[in-house]
């Protein structure tokens, strides 16, 4: 009788510490935003993500890197007619508001995302490197194409064979396998990190160095050949610069209060 007892108590306390657990988290795979449009879930690996190419000049030594959690990406890269609509203005050289904005600074983008956090409530930052490249590939869903999407570069990207000189609205292309548009080509993106050569060293959440005078940017331009848009290819400029063939799309680190389910 007295096991009984003891056999019933303990299974109500384990059902008792069972129903006091919250639920985790969970990110919703997508988010919709007034100012800047979708962005994108990229759920962490467990076992991290190869970054880098031994086979790319620049672009090696491949090596391991982790995440310590999920982010969210852009699913286009920042039009003339959102910056407009933060900034009041449009420094774009080749004007189209559905064409993402370009001719401007990883400065005037720092002021571009305060303008963007105050008045919508989220945290928005330009992409690591390592985010960027990671988003490329498709994340967790990554099936290893050459290009953000395919492995051939006319299905995904605007590159000098297809894009008869010129900028293009987003979204054209396909999509990769996460939903992204324009990873490769069109313009190419600033990332947040400082230009440095890579290691081998195994690496969680990295940011690049905390100072130099050259800022990473990736994914090839609409003028520049298709080699120049795959997902390992780097490429860097003076951190000032402000070109027409350079933009952006942001990561979304810390959603509203409540749109974490």
């Amino acid at each position: 009788m007295k096991n009984i007892k003891y056999i019933a108590i303990v299974t109500l306390l384990v059902s008792l510490t069972i129903s006091c657990k919250k639920e985790p988290s969970r990110w919703p795979d997508k988010i919709a935003t007034d100012e800047v449009g979708e962005f994108v879930l990229v759920e962490r690996s467990d076992s991290g993500f190869v970054m880098g190419s031994d086979d790319i000049e620049g672009s090696s030594p491949a090596h391991k890197v982790d995440f310590s959690k999920p982010y969210y990406i852009g699913m286009y890269e920042v039009t003339q007619a959102q910056w407009e609509q933060i900034m009041g203005s449009n420094p774009s050289e080749i004007k189209g508001e559905d064409k993402p904005v370009t001719n401007i600074s990883v400065d005037d983008i720092n002021k571009f995302i305060k303008a963007l956090n105050e008045k919508s409530g989220r945290v928005f930052r330009l992409p690591t490197e390592a985010e960027w490249e990671f988003a490329a590939m498709g994340g967790t869903k990554s099936k290893g194409f050459a290009y953000s999407g395919s492995d051939n570069a006319d299905d995904v990207a605007w590159f000098a064979d297809n894009s008869g000189d010129d900028l293009h609205s987003v979204g054209l292309k396909q999509p990769n396998e996460l939903g992204v548009y324009d990873m490769s080509g069109n313009v190419a993106e600033w990332c947040n990190d400082r230009f440095a050569a890579y290691t081998n060293k195994t690496q969680t959440d990295p940011t690049g160095p905390t100072t130099g005078s050259y800022r990473v940017y990736r994914g090839g331009m609409f003028d520049f050949s298709s080699e120049k848009c795959m997902n390992k290819t780097r490429l860097s400029t003076g951190n000032s610069s402000r070109l027409y063939n350079i933009g952006f799309r942001l990561v979304l680190t810390e959603p509203k209060s409540g749109e974490l389910k």
